[in-house]
Formats: C-alpha cells, sequence, structure tokens
C-alpha cells in the first residue's frame, strides 16, 4: 500500500514477523510482541488519521484483551472467546451505518445467506466444541452480522475503504475458522502460523480502512 513507509507500519510488520519465531515456544515473550504489534498499530492509526473514531480504538483495546487470553490456550479459552464477542460487536457497531442504508428485503437475504454458513460450520464442529458451545454459536451469529454490514456498506459504495474493511473482516473470519479447526480438529503448527500470519494483515487492512483524511507529514 502507498503508506506502508510510515514507520509505524514497518515497526508493526516486523514486530509481527517476529512474534511468529516464539509461537508455542515462549508464551510471555510471543504475547509481549503481540501486544507490541498492536500498540504500533494503535499508533499508526492515530498518527495518520485526522478523525478518530473511539468505537475502533475500543476494537484495538478489546484485541490487546483477547490477544492476551488466548496466547495462554486452554486455560484461558472461554475468556477469549468471550472477548472475541465482543471484538465482533464492536465492529458491528462501526459498520452499523447498514442497517439504515440498505432496504429490508437485501438485508434479509443476505443475512440467511452468512447464517447458513454458519450453521454448516457449527454442525461440522459440533461434537468437539464440548462447553464452549454456545459461546461458539454466539461468535459465530455477531460474525455473521458482521461480516453482513461490511458487505451491504460495500454494496452500496464501492469505495476503497469499504473494500479494505470487509476484505479485513472476511481474513478475521477465515482466521476464526482456522483457529477453531486447530484447536478442536487437527492441531497443527502450520496452521498456528497461518492464521496469525491472517490476523496480523486483516488488522493491518481494517486499521487502514479506518483513517479518514490522512494527516500529512
Amino acid at each position: 500500500m502507498k503508506h506502508i513507509t510510515n514507520k509505524y507500519s514497518i515497526l508493526y510488520f516486523l514486530i509481527s514477523l517476529l512474534s511468529l519465531f516464539f509461537i508455542d515456544n515462549e508464551a510471555i515473550l510471543e504475547l509481549v510482541l503481540k501486544l507490541l504489534s498492536l500498540t504500533f498499530l494503535s499508533f499508526l492509526y492515530l498518527s495518520t488519521s485526522k478523525k478518530i473514531n473511539y468505537w475502533y480504538v475500543l476494537v484495538l483495546l478489546s484485541s490487546i484483551a483477547s490477544d492476551t487470553s488466548l496466547i495462554f490456550d486452554s486455560d484461558l479459552l472461554v475468556v477469549g472467546t468471550v472477548l472475541l464477542i465482543v471484538n465482533r460487536i464492536l465492529y458491528i457497531i462501526i459498520s452499523r451505518r447498514a442497517l439504515y442504508r440498505t432496504n429490508l428485503k437485501t438485508l434479509t437475504f443476505y443475512f440467511v445467506i452468512c447464517l447458513l454458513v454458519f450453521v454448516v460450520i457449527y454442525i461440522l464442529l459440533k461434537p468437539y466444541l464440548q462447553e464452549i458451545s454456545y459461546i461458539f454459536i454466539s461468535l459465530g451469529i455477531t460474525s455473521a452480522i458482521m461480516i453482513l454490514f461490511a458487505f451491504l456498506n460495500y454494496l452500496n459504495k464501492m469505495n476503497t475503504k469499504n473494500k479494505l474493511f470487509l476484505f479485513g473482516l472476511f481474513l478475521i473470519i477465515t482466521g476464526d475458522i482456522l483457529m477453531a479447526f486447530n484447536k478442536f480438529l487437527d492441531y497443527r503448527m502450520a496452521y498456528v502460523i497461518t492464521y496469525s500470519i491472517i490476523y496480523y494483515v486483516a488488522r493491518y487492512l481494517i486499521c487502514e480502512s479506518m483513517i479518514v483524511n490522512k494527516l500529512k507529514k
């Protein structure tokens, strides 16, 4: 992207890349690096956007909290998953303009499609979810609404901002599915690295989409 040379962008990707070397090896160091990467992403947003969306600032804070919980795997899995739900609700709030810019028929049609996709995924994973089944349902429903609103906003206004936001959220959901598959069906280090990279890229794209009227340096 044309603003990749921003020092915070460079630091974000460098720290994100470095954190991959400590996955499932040094939990504390991995956590510190992940939190540091989110800090640089926050600096990127706050230092380049003329208008600050405080709902998005809360997204960054909830991401820090969820990463802190999920880094320790099963010990804080439920807490981390609940924080992911909070994260999705914040994204829904950010993209809520889809509600009053889309007619009810279109809104219902695409919501049913998103819900059906989630139901299929849930049926496949249900035998492995055990005690977090209801939490997973909540995460799936909020994710479906989140991606639906982002998609409708893109349909209503096909600009770069909405495109990056939609693609970023799509990557986040892809990462969620891969993480669930990895934790409950087939654990592989390659999957952990893959969904970690997906999350890092998704967060950057969303950050870029949230920047309004970039400040000139």
